[in-house]
């Protein structure tokens, strides 16, 4: 038993909170302790299921005996950049996925965020120069793992080519699945790049124990970039 548990089984079952709120009651209930050791135990608590993000800096006490569907809960400059695409091309598909994302289930947090934008082949090369036309920042199109490097910089937004029967939310096509982000943590190079992939293990265990995954989605997500075998021999170790 943890000793931010308490705090946890204390919070209101309908109640949305903050992430300063947390600390706020992590605090109240064990003073003393440092900053850090808040921030660590509000990760403590994603991680352990007890409370589960419900948007942007949101978070509430997980409930019922059914895992609950994964949200991301995008930046502001992630968000915008979504909704920035789909009115400028409606008929296009692509999604989003952010570096930050990953924080929730890592020891060493990722400090600068990367966001990439993953569109359909016959499209990616449009949405790039429309970003490029609109000034939005540091926006790098396909770069090879060296250019990532050398080029990088904090909110770099990637422009790339989605791979083809990624697993796509139907009810919010633009926005990431469970199964499209553990696979693409595992397979792109450049996401790889972003941290340490001697975490996965850890992470597909905690994000399957905290939040409903369909395995055959991964499964055939993962032939598709040629790693079905690899990822399935690691869900089996996570069971």
């Amino acid at each position: 038993m943890q000793w931010y548990d308490k705090t946890a089984k204390n919070m209101a079952a309908d109640a949305k909170y903050s992430r300063k709120q947390l600390i706020s009651l992590l605090r109240e209930d064990t003073p003393s302790l440092n900053d850090g050791s808040y921030q660590w135990a509000v990760g403590g608590m994603l991680k352990s299921g007890e409370i589960i993000r419900t948007g942007f800096d949101e978070y509430m006490v997980a409930s019922g005996n059914s895992l609950p569907e994964y949200l991301p809960a995008y930046t502001p400059l992630a968000s915008g950049l979504l909704m920035k695409v789909a009115d400028k091309f409606p008929y296009i598909g692509f999604t989003v996925f952010e570096t930050v994302l990953m924080n929730d289930f890592l020891n060493h947090l990722i400090a600068q965020n990367t966001i990439f934008l993953q569109v359909e082949k016959d499209a990616s090369a449009y949405v790039f120069r429309f970003l490029q036309d609109e000034g939005t920042g540091k926006v790098m199109y396909k770069p090879t793992k060296k250019d990532f490097n050398l080029y990088w910089a904090a909110d770099s937004v990637i422009v790339t080519d989605m791979v083809s029967e990624a697993p796509i939310a139907s009810d919010n096509p633009h926005v990431i699945t469970i199964e499209k982000m553990l696979v693409d943590m595992y397979c792109d190079k450049l996401i790889q790049s972003t941290y340490s992939k001697a975490e996965y293990p850890s992470v597909l265990e905690q994000v399957i124990k905290i939040y409903k995954v369909e395995r055959p989605k991964i499964l055939r997500y993962a032939g598709r970039r040629n790693r079905a075998a690899e990822i399935k021999k690691l869900l089996e170790d996570s069971d």
